[in-house]
């Protein structure tokens, strides 16, 4: 049902508000409030859902808003989406809706796939839809069609289109309450483990990243206000930033939503110690008060300082020069900008650069940047297995208990940011499979990090070469050309110890 978005936020929207009421005059005074989001809502055509407007706007009064992502009344426009898509397809309006058009907007929402041929929601993911549309609709009923009887609870008197059935919803508190649901046959869905990216697509992404260096282009936006140098130097950040995406993402296992608020004035100083802050995002996407330091390899230190003080220091130097920004103030402190605005990336804007990626390298099966974190996890799981055996020689497979796996997990949690160690579980059975592949036990971080810095070395010398093709290479270019070789050569050195 997915195709072009029908909603967009427009932030810091003043709403007339009615301030008082003379009943003598019949004059009415107005006043307004600043709402943090409004959402502009249109049919698939192009032409204004003005009831799906009103209702969000209405919603906004209880509904969490943020100008990140929508917050709560975000998750309200997205559902009602698919609703919008369905009576735009059938030619029903919203009024006219009957209990037979919702079982077949059930089904269709229960069926579609995407191009891996996998469901592309999963059984809670279409109640909550539902949940919306029903909701919806009985706004409709009670605000606009007040003389139709579109959804609720058949009584003597009243026979509803679409008929609802009471739900009683225990809380914890021992409270309860009554909630008027559609009846669903589907059951509640089970959460399916995760899956790692496999090293084989993470090579091939990167290798496309390389390849397709050349590729982009600078906005037309841009391209009026930056001279042919500023342009070059635009493309190179922006490619260092999808570098910069990949390296983090393999390295480190944090959020895709964490990669977008790294903060940047936090991590200079703990860069320097070969530490890196991150924020622990897990379903608030506002939350950043709450912060873990993770070690990181050298390499990797040495490669965001780098990033931060090179390439992001030249975009926000061109941003001022050209009249974007007025002063560094406008910059939002995260390492991760926006290349036009100097602003956060947008979750969805971040993620669109990956899928980008991932199509032009080719890849057929599931990828998303979720999965270079299950990576991640997965090889921490395994690190500290190896540890906890060497320490434990005693220990086997077979005779661990649980009380040293969640000792094993709490170690593992402290550098994911899991909340729980029961989150954690699953990883287990993923890194045995793993270790079934070693006849012994050894030592494998400090050579995997070597590895892995011998691998981003050498991509960038890959992108060093192509950009000097043709050129006549200078003195300080041989220098550092040499620099990362003799790099190299100690990296190797070490390995073989």
């Amino acid at each position: 049902m997915m195709t072009k978005q029908l909603y967009r936020l427009i932030k810091n929207v003043r709403l007339p508000t009615i301030d008082r009421f003379d009943s003598e005059t019949g004059e009415i005074f107005l006043n307004e409030r600043v709402q943090p989001g409004y959402y502009s809502f249109v049919w698939p055509n192009g032409s204004p859902c003005l009831l799906a407007e009103m209702y969000l706007c209405d919603k906004s009064k209880t509904l969490t808003v943020n100008q990140k992502d929508g917050g709560t009344l975000g998750n309200y426009a997205r559902n009602l989406t698919h609703l919008v898509r369905f009576c735009y397809a059938k030619k029903v309006d919203f009024a006219e809706l009957k209990h037979s058009h919702i079982d077949e907007f059930i089904y269709e929402l229960c069926h579609e796939t995407d191009v891996y041929n996998e469901r592309v929601r999963n059984n809670n993911t279409v109640k909550a839809i539902v949940a919306t549309s029903i909701n919806f609709l009985v706004w409709v009923q009670q605000n606009i069609a007040t003389e139709r009887l579109i959804a609720g609870v058949d009584d003597a008197d009243k026979r509803y289109q679409i008929k609802l059935k009471q739900e009683v919803y225990a809380h914890r508190t021992g409270r309860q309450t009554i909630h008027n649901v559609f009846p669903m046959n589907i059951p509640r869905a089970t959460t399916a483990n995760a899956t790692p990216i496999s090293t084989t697509n993470v090579r091939t992404l990167w290798d496309t990243l390389e390849a397709s260096r050349s590729d982009t282009n600078v906005s037309r936006k841009l391209q009026g206000l930056f001279s042919k140098k500023q342009q070059a130097d635009h493309l190179e950040y922006m490619h260092r930033r999808r570098e910069l995406q990949l390296v983090l993402l393999e390295a480190t296992g944090l959020r895709p939503q964490e990669l977008i608020t790294v903060p940047c004035s936090n991590n200079v100083a703990s860069l320097r110690k070969s530490q890196l802050i991150l924020p622990t995002l897990k379903g608030r996407i506002d939350s950043k008060n709450n912060m873990r330091t993770i070690p990181i390899p050298r390499s990797l230190a040495m490669k965001t300082e780098v990033f931060i003080n090179f390439h992001r220091k030249k975009l926000i130097e061109r941003l001022l020069a050209s009249g974007i920004i007025q002063s560094e103030k406008d910059v939002d402190n995260v390492i991760y900008l926006n290349s036009e605005s100097g602003k956060e990336v947008l979750p969805d804007a971040a993620y669109q650069e990956f899928r980008r990626l991932t199509v032009r390298a080719g890849i057929k099966q599931k990828n998303c940047q979720k999965m270079f974190r299950h990576r991640f996890v997965t090889n921490m799981v395994k690190l500290h297995f190896i540890s906890f055996m060497d320490k434990n020689p005693l220990k086997t497979r077979h005779i661990i208990t649980d009380s040293d796996y969640r000792t094993i997990l709490r170690k593992v949690a402290s550098f994911t940011g899991h909340k729980s160690v029961d989150s954690l579980w699953h990883y287990i059975d993923l890194a045995w499979e793993e270790l079934d592949a070693f006849a012994h036990s050894y030592e494998v971080k400090e050579l995997q990090d070597r590895l892995k810095s011998i691998f981003y070395l050498t991509n960038e010398m890959k992108g060093d070469v192509h950009s000097l093709s043709g050129k006549k290479i200078s003195n300080v270019t041989i220098e550092k050309l040499n620099a990362k070789l003799n790099q190299i050569e100690d990296l190797v050195a070490n390995s073989r110890t």
